[in-house]
């Protein structure tokens, strides 16, 4: 087994004790709960408005004793810094290859037993009206739900809300998506296109 900064035994849980202090401090909490009985899904977050957000996703999965991959440009995977990346749960990809980076994403999903994959559907920390459809598409071919995590920072929280089965509209999903996610503040509240 391949252990990252989540799953490495002894560290992991002190880093989960150290993320509960933390978040108790700055007066955030987390809410829900992980689907049990689920051990694959694509889970979005947003809104993602901020680089302040990082930290609360760290703590946050710490605390869910979540196990979770993300995609980073690979053009950042050099020298140590590959090895820390990796260690963090990143995967590398090639943005310009979209329609590839799904079916290889699906297959890690097949491979797999657990996989959890987030992805912020802005793409971005500005504000963006236009979200990428990617994460539809990944959960879509993996035949995997889409776990809705969000942040809100009016009430300083970061809540589990549930599993979405993706249809066949695309575009209505993230309408309705979408529709959730305009009711939450993010940290920069300005970062955020309705």
């Amino acid at each position: 087994m391949k252990y990252t900064l989540f799953s490495t035994p002894i560290l992991s849980p002190i880093l989960r004790v150290i993320s509960m202090i933390i978040l108790k401090i700055i007066g955030w909490r987390v809410t829900g709960s992980l689907p049990e009985s689920q051990r694959k899904y694509v889970l979005i977050v947003a809104p993602h408005t901020s680089n302040w957000d990082f930290i609360l996703f760290v703590l946050t999965v710490s605390v869910l004793r979540l196990k979770p991959s993300v995609l980073v440009k690979s053009t950042l995977f050099v020298g140590p810094m590959s090895w820390l990346l990796r260690y963090c749960g990143a995967i590398p990809v090639n943005r310009t290859q979209a329609s590839s980076l799904v079916t290889y994403i699906a297959s890690i999903y097949r491979a797999r037993e657990e996989f959890v994959l987030i992805i912020t559907p802005e793409g971005t920390r500005s504000p963006n009206p236009n979200w990428k459809h990617g994460f539809h598409h990944v959960a879509t071919q993996a035949q995997v739900p889409i776990l809705i995590v969000y942040v809100d920072s009016c009430i300083k929280t970061i809540g589990i809300e549930g599993l979405l089965q993706p249809s066949e509209d695309v575009d209505e999903d993230l309408r309705q998506i979408k529709k959730f996610f305009d009711t939450k503040t993010g940290l920069k509240a300005k970062n955020y296109a309705s």
